[in-house]
């Protein structure tokens, strides 16, 4: 089968694609093939090796959907055929934690396409229970493109307690994680100010839920006190880390709360810890998303209540190229590549 795979870590050049032998599903398993593959900041991480190491040679690729071919020995039901999207963490699916949904504290927590080989692929074997019916009201593209960025974002927004009324900070908004978070958080009721650093993407982040648009430099705390009424932000929904996170927590009011779900510009950062005594703040680690959170969104996706976008659809040979837009910044919402 033709796959993509990191072979050693570095630029997006190093990403090789070629053939592979046929992976055949294990006793719980599911082999699918694959017709979408979302690309995320995940894929590119992974690449680097910078901030996660896996084993390589790893096929990349934590989003994905395609159609049931084969079943291992446990799997029940008639599943051949059916069009499914993949769920991104794996579980044991038997613990405390994963049967209240909270997959992400399962002690055997991974991701597909850096625990196991992911969907850069025409073949995956996934175990069944990460094998989730799509709704026949979306496509298979749209079906690769939500999985991973909407689930964390409805799991980092629930860590952070987001309320209705309350202003949440998105940092990263033009990406698909912020763009999901802009979303979710409108629904909720909540004020959103979108951290942005193109200005031609404003309009389109104001249309998905947006209040308003500002840029992240360093007058940002003094833009979000203006905003708030001198107050500040309830909530800061952060992931870009080290180049932003001084200045998230510094736009939080008395009582803040900063959620933490991602390090896409690396791992340090400088705290201000007389602010966090003295503002009584909060900072809330979050780790993937739960079964719960994930169901949440495929609802609302179903129901057209949140609709992910997709910039672009490039086919699985240019996963290169699709890794260069994404670290460019200039993407909005996904890149998808067809299988």
């Amino acid at each position: 089968m033709k796959a993509v795979s990191i072979e050693t870590y570095g630029a997006a050049e190093s990403l090789s694609i070629g053939d592979f032998a046929m992976p055949n599903p294990g006793p719980d398993d599911v082999l699918v093939r694959v017709r979408a593959a979302g690309v995320n900041r995940l894929d590119i991480l992974l690449r680097e090796g910078r901030v996660f190491q896996v084993p390589l040679p790893r096929i990349p690729g934590t989003d994905f959907s395609g159609d049931i071919v084969a079943v291992g020995s446990n799997v029940t039901g008639n599943r051949i055929g059916e069009r499914i999207f993949a769920a991104p963490i794996l579980s044991c699916g038997e613990c405390q934690h994963c049967r209240r949904g909270d997959d992400n504290l399962c002690a055997n927590f991974g991701t597909i396409g850096s625990t196991i080989d992911g969907g850069y692929a025409e073949y995956v074997r996934i175990p069944a229970r990460n094998a989730v019916p799509l709704p026949e009201q979306l496509d298979f593209v749209t079906g690769a493109s939500f999985g991973l960025t909407y689930a964390t974002a409805a799991s980092m927004l629930r860590r952070g307690r987001l309320a209705a009324g309350e202003w949440v900070l998105v940092l990263g908004a033009n990406g698909g994680l912020g763009y999901a978070a802009i979303e979710l958080a409108h629904l909720i009721g909540a004020r959103v100010i979108a951290v942005n650093r193109d200005a031609s993407r404003d309009g389109a982040l104001r249309d998905c839920g947006a209040d308003v648009v500002i840029r992240p430099d360093a007058q940002m705390p003094g833009t979000v006190l203006a905003l708030t009424g001198g107050r500040g932000v309830q909530l800061a929904f952060e992931h870009v880390a080290s180049a932003t996170f001084a200045h998230s927590l510094a736009s939080l009011a008395t009582d803040g709360r900063l959620v933490l779900g991602g390090v896409t510009t690396g791992i340090e950062a400088t705290l201000d810890l007389k602010a966090v005594f003295t503002k009584r703040l909060e900072i809330l680690g979050a780790r993937g998303s739960g079964r719960k959170d994930l169901d949440q969104v495929v609802r609302l996706a179903a129901e057209g209540q949140v609709r992910p976008l997709v910039q672009q659809v490039l086919p699985l040979e240019q996963a290169a190229q699709a890794h260069h837009w994404l670290e460019s910044g200039r993407v909005l919402g996904k890149i998808v590549l067809t299988v």
